[in-house]
């Protein structure tokens, strides 16, 4: 074991511990039932609702499998979390490795907590937006760096196939990457490299394979119906909240990082009044993400994302991130930058055309523009030791929260099953849930038809008894009290 991968081998036990303390929870409840009825049930399922309900059937299979096997899942998403932090450092090959690494945990550690909870520990939402990360940096890295084998010209051929269909936006990121390598390796050697041709043509046959999937069709043939009469303008308008909301304002670690990276690029440039008023510019993102985490906090609205003002600024944010980049474009490192912010950007972009946001739809912008500006930050700035003890000792805390806030769900778990148990034995008509914290495990409590309805079935309930949830008595957000 090489000792600078020890810092890894403690993070993959850190998170298998998180995922075994964390119940399942939401539509895992549901896909738990299907992955029950065996290893041939889970793939004609998979297939069916590719057929009837959905593209996502590679995502789907691992789903079906995955919930009904949990310890396969929470060895398996430890490695894959950890492999982000991984390949975040192999990417960008920081000379300022310490501050670069912590900066780097603390893009998972740091992210939105409800971000967390839907691509973390809800095993859905994880399989089919995170799964898929570490896939791509593993993918990108790969070509963007070397030449492929025979061997892996097939691997990565199949692989650009399959990609898609995780779920629809990650697969116009990949056809976008591959299409931006294969113009960067023809402006750099005047050459068409053959085994990139055939990755694009087959990231293609896979989103091919989500645009045609009869199942998408006929979801969208009765969900969504008044967006769906929009026209692309205004679907375009409807969701420009929706962008600045999950690109910009909930992601507050994101902010910090783009703030410094613009500072630091805004160095360059010449015009002293243009710098400072540049440097001032980026001031009111970092308030807004800051008073929108004492919202999530107090439980108030304070920032509307539908505020003209606020989406004019975020747009001229935008625009001003990337003018920097192309200004700094024919620098070599700013290329491969460059490159990981257009993804990032491509993949919401292309959810302004989509009814369905979330936190986890935002997962993949995050990621990726994570990755340009901590690679901006390592080329601008020089680590020391103040900054990286400070870091080390806010990873270090972020981690105590996230143990000390899965043990007390794990607690509150293991109490409500056993009152579970006990109502059904007592043969009450009513029973009574004591609920989780609202940023716990995504849908963790049955509140809605559909799930009040595969909660019973996974808990075995009778169909006809009432669920009633009462409030718990946590005590400062992540210490549970019976």
């Amino acid at each position: 074991m090489k000792k600078e991968n020890i810092k890894y081998y403690i993070l993959i036990i850190f998170f298998c511990l998180i995922l075994f303390l964390s119940p399942i929870s939401g539509d895992d409840w549901s896909n738990y039932l299907e992955g029950s009825l065996g290893i041939k049930h889970m793939f004609t399922q998979a297939i069916g609702m590719y057929f009837d309900w959905e593209s996502r059937i590679v995502s789907r299979i691992l789903i079906n499998f995955l919930t009904f096997y949990k310890p396969i899942w929470n060895i398996l998403n430890s490695v894959l979390i950890v492999g982000i932090i991984y390949f975040i450092m192999k990417i960008i090959k920081p000379k300022n490795k310490k501050l670069i690494f912590l900066l780097s945990l603390l893009v998972i550690l740091g992210m939105n907590i409800f971000t967390f909870s839907q691509v973390v520990v809800w095993i859905a939402g994880n399989i089919t937006y995170l799964f898929v990360i570490p896939i791509l940096l593993f993918y990108f890295y790969t070509i963007y760096n070397h030449k492929s084998s025979r061997n892996q010209t097939i691997f990565f051929s199949i692989l650009n196939i399959l990609v898609p269909l995780f779920v629809d936006h990650i697969g116009v990121i990949l056809v976008l990457g591959n299409l931006l390598i294969i113009i960067y390796q023809y402006y750099k050697t005047k050459t068409i490299n053959k085994a990139l041709i055939s990755y694009l043509i087959c990231s293609i046959i896979g989103m091919l394979f989500v645009i045609l999937s009869p199942g998408s069709m006929k979801r969208n043939a009765v969900e969504n119906i008044e967006f769906n009469k929009l026209n692309l303008f205004e679907k375009i308008n409807y969701n420009l909240p929706n962008f600045i909301y999950y690109t910009y304002i909930t992601n507050t670690y994101l902010i910090i990082l783009m703030s410094i990276g613009i500072s630091s690029l805004l160095k360059s440039v010449k015009n002293k009044p243009l710098k400072i008023l540049g440097n001032i510019y980026l001031i009111p993102a970092v308030i807004i993400s800051i008073i929108y985490l004492f919202e999530n906090i107090k439980g108030i609205t304070i920032i509307n994302p539908n505020n003209i003002l606020i989406i004019i600024y975020f747009i001229i944010y935008s625009v001003i991130s990337f003018i920097l980049l192309i200004i700094n474009i024919k620098k070599e490192p700013y290329q491969k930058i460059t490159f990981l912010y257009l993804l990032g950007m491509a993949s919401n972009l292309v959810m302004l055309i989509s009814p369905t946001w979330g936190f986890r739809t935002g997962f993949a912008t995050y990621i990726f523009l994570s990755i340009a500006y901590l690679y901006i930050i390592d080329l601008n700035i020089k680590e020391n030791k103040l900054i990286n003890n400070f870091l080390l000792i806010i990873s270090i805390g972020a981690i105590c929260f996230y143990s000390i806030l899965y043990v007390s769900v794990r607690r509150q778990n293991i109490d409500n099953v056993k009152n579970i148990e006990l109502q059904k034995k007592e043969k009450a008509k009513v029973i009574e849930i004591v609920k989780y914290p609202h940023f716990a495990n995504c849908n963790i409590n049955p509140e809605n038809e559909y799930h009040i309805e595969k909660f019973k079935q996974y808990y075995k309930i009778d169909s006809d008894i009432e669920i009633k949830l009462i409030d718990n008595n946590w005590k400062y957000l992540i210490f549970y009290y019976k």
